[in-house]
């Protein structure tokens, strides 16, 4: 099953619309197809279909690919050995082609107009039968056709789908699908005779997808089983055209928790609403790549290079998997935790957060720096499951906390009494005062880093003559205004001085009221 030569896989997606997570899974399981075994993945825009073109699509299905890290190797704006990657401006090839099929006896003019055909579908409907077009200009003889043309009728070019009766058409309507195993699809070959070239010169989705995957070197497709009933026509036209066709692998459709399809129209559809979320790429990618995929083993968190390592096409699943925002978010903290302890990648991070962070009405942002920023995922990172929970997780790293907001009745600093809390607070501000005179500067870091407050609080202690316990939920309230957080000396390394000694005066002003 897995390739013993470098393969060539293409991700074909058509610009009718954004990318959706489905789209990016296919995209991702032939780029890791390709990276294991050496190969090229080929980004290929079927935009035959001019009508239903989204503008933007085309380069928002690129940016999506790269903000992913899906790097194709030919593709749109990267050039290969096509002269272009763009169906719409292969128009001539298509045409080239389908000509070769009718002088091979393996295609025909079709001239039936649209009433004709519709007349048919209602006939075989009102019967019970599949609809099958009658063949009715396939018996028309070269002088009939040479009229027709000669008059300027319009018309279509079809192929001769061949009879599933005949064990020459077996390799056409069977074929052993990677994911799905052996196939054997019923009738004249599980197909009509095709449209591959329409009234307007257009090719059909089955003429320039085969004719591409030929002239480009497909050597396995991976895509949605959705196309697996139009497998058998694009094995007929591979072997009309006598060339080798290239291996298959449906994969099973996404589905949402209550089984239904997963659509672009759901919220877990698009890729730009996770984008837009604020998931990682890399949580994303490693999410994406278990829907219908099974390493083995009980490793579940993977790099973008390790999934490279481990993808194997006999992992692959014919299931159908149910897409689960919780699972992702496990994923998105796994991975936020990773990146923010990497020097590369916990920049990029920051400056993200901080952008969210701006976009907090309630805060004044406009001293906040992304190093602070930095600090302050840091802090707190193994609470967060995305960057923008950042403010609602530890607002007080960026403003100061509300005194008068009512305490959780079972948090410890109720349990000090009120005259060791005031003895605390004072002592707390004269240790700060202390502090200040020997550091210079107010900066929101400090060098000596959070070893400087490992033993504030006993310090404390010591001169409110109180027991140590009682320090810690006071300070930690001064401070945050919640009974849990940071580590207290983490915190303290994060705020100035100037910072805690005005919380903590305010806490007691508080407290004399």
């Amino acid at each position: 099953m897995e390739p013993t030569e470098p393969v060539r896989v293409r991700f074909a997606p058509s610009p009718t619309g954004m990318l959706h997570l489905g789209g990016l899974r296919t995209a991702l399981f032939n780029y890791l197809l390709a990276r294991k075994y050496g190969g090229s993945f080929i980004l290929r825009i079927e935009d035959t279909d001019q009508k239903r073109l989204v503008p933007g699509a085309t380069e928002s299905i690129v940016r999506t690919l790269e903000w992913a890290g899906l790097q194709f190797d030919e593709g749109p704006g990267k050039g290969g050995p096509s002269a272009s990657y763009l169906q719409s401006q292969r128009g001539d090839l298509y045409r080239t082609h389908a000509n070769k099929l009718l002088e091979k006896g393996a295609a025909y003019r079709c001239f039936c107009d649209s009433k004709r055909l519709e007349s048919l579908r209602a006939e075989a409907t009102l019967h019970g039968r599949a609809p099958m077009y009658d063949r009715r200009c396939a018996h028309l003889s070269q002088q009939q056709i040479d009229n027709k043309l000669r008059a300027g009728e319009p018309h279509t070019i079809r192929l001769f789908a061949p009879n599933a009766a005949d064990p020459a058409a077996s390799d056409v309507s069977g074929f052993d699908d990677i994911v799905h195993g052996e196939m054997r699809f019923r009738g004249p070959a599980g197909f009509d005779d095709a449209v591959l070239l329409k009234s307007d010169g257009l090719p059909t989705y089955h003429l320039a997808n085969v004719v591409d995957d030929h002239l480009m070197g497909i050597t396995h497709v991976l895509r949605g089983e959705e196309w697996l009933m139009s497998t058998p026509k694009h094995r007929a036209l591979f072997k009309a055209f006598g060339w080798p066709m290239p291996r298959y692998a449906h994969l099973p459709l996404l589905m949402n928790p209550d089984g239904s399809k997963l659509s672009k129209r759901n919220r877990d559809g698009p890729m730009q609403s996770y984008i837009d979320e604020g998931y990682l790429p890399s949580a994303l990618v490693n999410y994406v790549a278990l829907l219908g995929w099974h390493p083995g083993g009980q490793q579940e968190v993977y790099s973008l290079k390790e999934l490279e390592d481990a993808f194997s096409l006999s992992g692959l699943s014919r299931s159908k998997s149910v897409v689960s925002r919780e699972r992702l978010d496990w994923l998105n903290r796994q991975h936020l935790r990773t990146e923010l302890n990497d020097p590369a990648r916990a920049p990029a991070i920051a400056a993200q957060a901080l952008v969210e962070l701006r976009q907090t009405p309630e805060l004044d942002t406009k001293d906040i720096s992304r190093e602070a920023v930095e600090q302050a995922l840091r802090l707190c990172g193994d609470r967060l499951t995305l960057t923008r929970d950042l403010y609602g997780a530890v607002p007080y790293l960026f403003s100061d906390p509300d005194s008068k907001a009512p305490v959780v009745p079972a948090a410890a600093v109720n349990k000090v009494p009120r005259d060791s809390k005031a003895s605390i607070l004072v002592a707390t501000l004269e240790l700060l005062a202390a502090e200040a005179g020997a550091v210079a500067g107010n900066s929101c870091t400090s060098s000596a880093g959070p070893e400087r407050w490992m033993d504030f609080s006993k310090n404390v202690a010591v001169a409110a003559k109180v027991p140590a316990k009682q320090v810690m939920p006071v300070l930690r309230h001064a401070l945050t205004g919640q009974p849990s957080g940071p580590k207290l000396p983490d915190l303290m390394d994060y705020l100035s001085l100037a910072t805690m000694q005005r919380r903590v005066q305010t806490a007691l002003d508080s407290l004399k009221q």
